[in-house]
């Protein structure tokens, strides 16, 4: 379990530096849509990791006997 949650912090980290630097380019370039539609790609990605483990967090706690 630790690894998996250590792999996706990774995962994630990965994703948002990327998205970063295609940022700061976009900045530079705002004009250029490909750089857009690349960070939203990212976002999409970042948004669709992020789902899941909340999601596991919600469940737990919801399933507990009253």
């Amino acid at each position: 379990m630790l690894e998996t949650t250590i792999e996706e912090k990774k995962k994630r980290e990965d994703l948002k530096a990327e998205r970063n630097r295609l940022f700061e380019r976009y900045l530079k370039h705002p004009m250029d849509t490909r750089l857009a539609l690349d960070i939203k790609v990212l976002d999409d990605q970042l948004a669709e990791d992020a789902r899941p483990s909340a999601g596991k967090n919600r469940s737990s706690f919801h399933s507990r006997p009253k």
